[in-house]
């Protein structure tokens, strides 16, 4: 019993001195996560400037929305956030909101983006009188790219 307890313990003596990674090993380690980090990290930049773009489309549906409610209510669409009783901020770190034209017949209500990578935005309501008081309302969201250089402008309805 004694021999075998004398080759365990001259075995876990020199057991250890061949463990662990040589150096190129690691460095080829380092260099292939670096890669995928390169290549993963504008995929992950772009679904960020997506997800910031349709929050801000949604600001703007919704404002649309209650634009088609407030001139069904009344002769002409409104010009500010209290008219229409919504909470949506004038601006965030990404866009500031405003009213453009606001009217009997159309409403424009713009984002404009605080950086060049940012689309800007304007959210279009239109009315058409069928008969006497009776309207019909339509709405849609118009797009200007970002250019990359300077911040977009929001297009005109």
């Amino acid at each position: 019993m004694s021999n075998f307890k004398s080759r365990y313990l001259a075995y876990l003596l020199h057991r250890n001195s061949q463990a662990g990674f040589t150096l190129i090993e690691l460095l080829v380690t380092i260099v292939i996560i670096a890669l995928l980090s390169a290549l993963a990290l504008p995929s992950m930049l772009q679904q960020s400037l997506k997800a910031r773009q349709s929050a801000t489309k949604s600001h703007i549906g919704a404002v649309n929305r209650s634009q088609q409610v407030y001139r069904l209510e009344s002769k002409v669409f409104a010009n500010t956030m209290t008219d229409l009783g919504i909470q949506i901020p004038l601006s965030t770190n990404d866009y500031t909101y405003s009213f453009g034209t606001a009217n009997a017949t159309l409403a424009e209500f713009k984002a404009t983006p605080q950086n060049n990578s940012l689309a800007a935005y304007t959210g279009c309501t239109m009315t058409t009188i069928v008969s006497g008081n009776d309207a019909t309302t339509a709405s849609s969201i118009q797009e200007q790219p970002a250019s990359g250089v300077t911040p977009a402008t929001p297009p005109s309805c």
